[in-house]
């Protein structure tokens, strides 16, 4: 499972990722309910502010304003800025972790946790739009995950704006897709074609086909 600082880089990477890969489509939804992949990306910048600042940056916790409630807690940037603002956050986070002793990642666990999950989320907007399968989580990674499922206080963790009741996963579901079910994710979406990617041509492709040259 590799050490705190391992994980912790690994999900600061996975959800790099994952933000640089949706550029292009930042206005769909995610797996979060009421949420945009930018809305994601924006709150992901958010905590790892406070919680990854508090840690790694020498910031004081409540120094950029934000609420202490979870769900609420994010950036003021537009949707074009989201990945920009959080790759320069990003960039910070990940000099920092290198430098930091193992002692400064003990207060991050759920900060780790929330970057891999968000990472979960943003690939889901993909994946509804049949751009892409469903995240699968690195091994060593998932293998932590796991172990934090099986240690967590199902109170706490079901707390107001963290994760929502588990549930049923399909019989066939990956590790990873269980995971997400416990936390209250719908592990599966079935493909939803964007409205401006019709399935069939638009009547001005049938008029340009009928106009062209044999």
């Amino acid at each position: 499972m590799g050490t705190a600082r391992e994980r912790y880089l690994q999900a600061l990477d996975l959800f790099s990722a994952e933000a640089r890969s949706a550029a292009d489509r930042l206005g769909l939804p995610s797996a979060c309910s009421e949420w945009s992949i930018a809305d994601v990306i924006r709150h992901t910048t958010g905590v790892q502010s406070e919680y990854g600042g508090s840690a790694l940056l020498g910031r004081a916790l409540g120094e950029n304003d934000l609420t202490a409630e979870h769900q609420s807690v994010t950036t003021s940037s537009t949707d074009w800025e989201a990945v920009e603002v959080w790759e320069q956050l990003a960039t910070q986070l990940r000099t920092a972790a290198h430098e930091a002793g193992e002692e400064a990642f003990q207060p991050l666990p759920l900060a780790t946790l929330d970057m891999a999950m968000h990472a979960w989320d943003i690939r889901w907007g993909a994946v509804r739009v049949g751009l892409a399968a469903n995240l699968e989580f690195p091994s060593g990674l998932l293998a932590w995950m796991e172990d934090y499922r099986e240690r967590a206080n199902e109170e706490t963790i079901r707390g107001p704006g963290i994760f929502e009741p588990a549930v049923e996963p399909p019989a066939d579901a990956t590790r990873s897709e269980r995971f997400a079910a416990w936390t209250g994710r719908q592990p599966r979406v079935a493909y939803v074609p964007l409205p401006d990617h019709p399935v069939t041509p638009s009547a001005a492709s049938a008029v340009s086909a009928s106009t062209d040259p044999a």
